[in-house]
């Protein structure tokens, strides 16, 4: 397999155990991959990273601990945006000092999809024996955290269908594109996508933003697209099929049972300033008033906020007991963070939507408490995902990111479709969408025909990640 490798070097005046000390201290003055943020070093940690892309401009990744000697070397596993190896090695000096030499390497299929995001190329070459299937979500910008464990549950379902024989005895060829969590880049990648020869189906993971202006595009192709994440209701249409949480199911029955948890009435309503966090605010004001509660306040942010000071302090200025936070990826942990860092979390219970497993990896100890209502957690004790769990480390390694909600959403709508189009007898629009209303995949998640969840899973945060509280039913039947 081709790769890419870059390679660095420089001479240091610090010992070896004294910088190996130092690295993940989030100090950004000691350079781009020592300035990291890392609370251990053991095999699996998480490790977040300031990428210099040039001339000034800088990007945040994430990778992950493979394995390390102390003083000596850190390998890590380079998750976002792109995926690849980070080799540090340490090595002593006679004076005392330190040569420091980093390898870092980016496999071909990266660097095929990077060539694309970048526009260097409009296409992926498919052959023949071949079915191409298209995944279109975050691997960078604000909800680019949960974009690699994303591709891998795509990954991992493409893999278990091709291994049963594949679409009609070919290949299925999963081919992903990045909207930087932007509508402008997703309408590019989108597009990129249609014009893949045969594109079978698209599946989109990523803000109901990205959807608004990449849906009429997969329809004015002829393509379907399965929409996976939690969203508000749109406008409908045979070829756009959506399988996420809808705001009222998550909210119908998590939110009485908070108040009648906490025995407040009073709640605020935050999020990132888009149209799903506010159909979530609208949701939310349909439940409060239900119960005879308040809403004392609302405050809507820009994606990519970096201070949610002015939010934070009208919370605490209006005593209210609860907030629905409707933040997005690392809206959402620096939100959260910045909560808890404000003392407020005693006082105030927070209910959040996208909360799940890769949200509470990256918050740590701050999203201890915080309750949401989806369709999936990795702690659901069932056969179905025990099995599921195991494969995904078998496929994966230790190293690989926790399996977040959206994630596993994909691995069952690629199942769906795949069963879908089985039992209508082709990869066809026509044959996927009848076959849709009389198949399904028995997966992780409580699901019916075609797909619709039957029942969610009530989930709170705790340090060591999120503890099933109780199975509700959703809200009713999608519009």
């Amino acid at each position: 397999m081709a790769e890419l490798v870059l390679r660095s070097e420089a001479r240091l005046e610090a010992c070896p155990s004294e910088l190996f000390g130092l690295f993940g201290s989030g100090d950004p003055s000691l350079g781009w991959l020592f300035g990291s943020e890392a609370e251990s070093l053991r095999p699996g940690a998480l490790v977040r990273l300031t990428l210099p892309l040039g001339e000034g401009a800088r990007v945040p990744g994430t990778a992950r601990v493979q394995r390390c000697t102390p003083g000596r070397r850190i390998d890590l596993v380079h998750e976002a945006p792109w995926a690849g190896r980070v080799v540090c090695h340490l090595d002593a000096l006679g004076d005392g000092g330190t040569r420091l030499r980093i390898r870092v390497t980016i496999d071909d299929r990266e660097l095929v999809r990077l060539g694309a995001d970048f526009g260097f190329h409009s296409c992926t070459d498919v052959e023949d024996w071949e079915v191409p299937l298209g995944l279109l979500t975050s691997l960078s910008g604000s909800a680019g955290i949960l974009g690699r464990s994303t591709v891998n549950c795509a990954q991992l379902a493409v893999d278990e269908i091709n291994a049963d024989g594949g679409m009609l005895g070919r290949d299925v060829r999963l081919v992903v594109a990045d909207d930087a969590t932007d509508p402008g880049i997703g309408a590019i990648a989108m597009r990129r996508l249609c014009r893949v020869s045969g594109m079978a189906a698209v599946v989109g993971m990523h803000s109901s933003a990205t959807y608004a202006a990449t849906s009429p595009m997969a329809v004015a192709n002829g393509i379907p697209y399965l929409y996976t994440p939690t969203s508000e209701a749109a406008a409908t249409h045979p070829l756009l099929v959506r399988f996420g949480e809808r705001p009222l199911d998550q909210l119908h029955r998590a939110l009485p049972l908070m108040a009648e948890a906490t025995g407040g009435t009073r709640w605020f309503l935050t999020g990132n300033d888009y149209s799903w966090p506010r159909a979530v605010g609208a949701a939310a004001r349909e439940v409060v008033d239900r119960m005879e509660g308040t809403v004392t306040g609302e405050g809507y942010v820009p994606l990519g906020t970096q201070d949610f000071g002015p939010v934070i302090a009208a919370i605490g200025e209006c005593g209210t007991d609860h907030i629905v936070s409707s933040f997005v990826g690392q809206d959402h942990v620096r939100f959260e963070s910045q909560f808890s860092a404000s003392g407020l979390r005693g006082t105030t219970r927070t209910f959040a939507p996208l909360m799940d497993d890769a949200v509470v990896e990256h918050l740590g100890p701050s999203a201890a408490g915080i309750w949401n209502a989806l369709g999936y957690f990795a702690a659901m004790d069932t056969t179905e995902n025990r099995a599921f769990l195991r494969r995904y480390r078998d496929r994966f390694g230790g190293c690989s990111p926790p399996v977040s909600a959206a994630a596993e959403g994909v691995y069952e709508a690629i199942h769906t479709w795949a069963s879908a189009c089985r039992s209508g007898g082709g990869i066809e629009p026509s044959a996927f969408l009848g076959g849709l209303r009389t198949s399904g995949f028995r997966g992780p998640r409580r699901c019916g025909r075609g797909g619709s969840l039957e029942s969610l899973l009530l989930g709170e945060a705790t340090p060591s990640g999120v503890k099933v509280l109780d199975e509700l039913p959703v809200a009713g039947p999608a519009p």
